[in-house]
């Protein structure tokens, strides 16, 4: 008996859900039901479109099916997902439109990675243990501090409904959409962490809500820490207060209003009223607790650039870079990256006829030599 035939059944049987049988799956992968049987007792192999239908009808990889190792390439996704207060349900409906998108991005990945995706480090569950990796005011430069502290890749990219965070094999990837409203982009980075370091990624048990509001609560213990908020004396806060702490913690005045209502500390009618503005305008209320004149005024604009520009780890597009020039990535992958025509993309000129040859003489004198 061929033992790799034999360990290819047992996976698969080891993985077929309860009241689902042997006959059942051939039947949905369109096998007849003699051959399933004989390919599970390892009489006969199974095709490769045999494994891919039989993957996708159980929802394993064709690499581990074949290898019983995990895929090295595989791709798992959770979205931050809207509320809808009258139905009481999470949604995400531009789904469908974002998969080609967070697809590109796992191709990306994939192409420039093709020896296996560097691994990401473990990611703590505490989100005070994260706030102490990420450093002090990590929120000026959220991204680049979740990428050097933490080793979780941040892409920035347009046209995407909601927000991302995907494990392509072993690596941590958050995906957000370019949105000028960095407080917005700022929770989302938060949230997606949370999926990331909470394991949803792994957990394919737990519902939308489960994950969602343990995500929220994670972003808000790292934004908005319990003790940190409890410690804000908010009946004696100025508006200039509240802005200097909205701006420098990094959030909405939603975002904080929630927080607030959760913890229940004692607040003063005015901060009370000026928490139902929106965040630009509790801003420019309060802008002299940002900076004077000018320099709070560019401050604001600098952070809505910032998200509002797309935005790839700068070592995938190096190691992508180098793939396409050695021949063995897809240039035109490279030139979606970095946003430009492929004709524009330089590649090394080819070495002219002297050159080859001064190389291959100074190759064979070095042979003769040794």
């Amino acid at each position: 008996m061929d033992e790799q035939l034999k360990a290819i059944g047992d996976r698969i049987r080891s993985a077929l859900p309860a009241g689902m049988s042997q006959g059942e799956l051939a039947r949905r992968v369109g096998m007849p039901a003699d051959a399933m049987s004989r390919a599970m007792n390892a009489k006969r192999g199974f095709s490769a479109a045999e494994l891919t239908e039989i993957g996708g009808v159980l929802g394993l990889s064709l690499h581990w099916l074949v290898t019983g190792q995990p895929d090295p390439f595989a791709l798992r996704v959770a979205a931050r997902h809207a509320f809808d207060r009258v139905t009481r349900e999470r949604f995400n409906r531009g789904a469908r439109d974002d998969e080609p998108i967070v697809k590109l991005v796992a191709r990306v990945y994939g192409e420039a990675f093709p020896d296996g995706i560097p691994a990401s480090p473990s990611l703590s569950r505490d989100p005070a243990a994260v706030r102490d990796l990420l450093g002090d005011g990590f929120v000026r430069d959220f991204s680049k501090r979740i990428e050097i502290s933490l080793g979780v890749d941040v892409v920035r990219v347009p046209r995407l409904s909601t927000d991302y965070s995907l494990t392509i094999g072993p690596r941590n990837v958050i995906v957000l959409t370019t949105d000028q409203w960095w407080f917005r982009s700022n929770w989302s980075l938060a949230h997606e962490l949370g999926h990331l370091a909470l394991g949803h990624h792994l957990d394919e048990g737990g519902s939308n809500d489960e994950q969602e509001n343990d995500a929220d609560g994670f972003a808000s213990e790292l934004l908005l820490p319990r003790n940190a908020v409890l410690a804000k004396s908010w009946e004696d806060m100025s508006v200039e207060d509240l802005a200097r702490f909205v701006w420098e913690a990094g959030v909405s005045t939603p975002a904080l209003r929630t927080r607030l209502a959760y913890l229940h500390p004692r607040v003063s009618s005015e901060i009370t009223e000026a928490l139902e503005l929106s965040t630009p305008k509790l801003l420019r209320a309060g802008a002299e607790a940002i900076g004077d004149g000018f320099a709070g005024a560019s401050a604001i604009s600098e952070r809505k650039q910032e998200a509002a520009v797309r935005r790839w780890p700068a070592d995938l597009v190096a190691a992508l870079t180098d793939q396409v020039e050695a021949g063995n990535a897809d240039p035109q992958l490279l030139a979606d990256v970095l946003d430009i025509d492929v004709d524009e993309i330089d590649f090394p000129e080819p070495p002219s006829e002297e050159e080859a040859a001064a190389h291959y003489a100074e190759m064979i004198s070095g042979s003769l030599g040794e």
